[in-house]
């Protein structure tokens, strides 16, 4: 199927009429703002301290998309799915000046706000026990050297206990590979890198 603009992507020159299958049509192609593309995926079966995804394809991208399934710490001990970030392509990960906000819900109706302007990584889930969490986050700017890199999250336990929230590095720099890990090592976990593509305006 022929793109619908004058280029691939855009749509400042067409009519913006659409029918259902040309959307459809263009999803599938990946043509369309908000496919996603799957750049890595690791499964851990067993003790693993981190999964690193060293080739993120920022220069391609500048939203990526995690998807977190049925994670699970070594020994079944309370612990934080947290995410740091490289500016070096994996070979170091920055340990400090993370800043998280986030709430827990749990089934009996009651809510827990935590936050700090001082963390070792970006908190994007909750285990406790031998429960596994499930969740997603959304990263915005790595790939761009003048703006900060963001992220939001939401994830829920096998307790009914979920959390939402995000966070922030606060340093304007090129962030070029990603690393998921666990205070406690991991013992089970999916992890998938997307790439979201976005419909460019010229």
């Amino acid at each position: 199927m022929a793109y619908l603009g004058t280029q691939p992507n855009d749509v400042k020159k067409n009519t913006g009429l659409y029918t259902p299958s040309e959307i459809l049509q263009l999803t599938k192609d990946g043509s369309w703002g908000g496919s996603l593309e799957l750049i890595a995926e690791e499964t851990v079966t067993s003790s693993t301290a981190s999964i690193d995804f060293t080739n993120i394809q920022g220069e391609k991208f500048d939203v990526h998309y995690i998807t977190i399934d049925g994670f699970e710490t070594d020994g079944g001990g309370q612990s934080l799915v947290t995410i740091r970030y490289s500016t070096d392509g994996g070979s170091s990960y920055v340990t400090s000046g993370y800043q998280n906000a986030y709430q827990q819900g749990f089934a009996n109706g009651t809510f827990n706000e935590l936050r700090s302007t001082s963390e070792s990584g970006i908190r994007v889930g909750f285990q406790n026990g031998t429960e596994q969490c499930s969740g997603y986050v959304y990263l915005f700017n790595l790939n761009d050297s003048s703006k900060y890199s963001l992220n939001t999250f939401h994830n829920i336990q096998e307790n009914a206990c979920m959390s939402f929230g995000g966070g922030v590095y606060p340093v304007a720099n090129t962030v070029n590979a990603i690393r998921v890990f666990d205070p406690v090592n991991m013992d089970n976990a999916v992890v998938k890198l997307y790439g979201v593509k976005q419909i460019w305006v010229t």
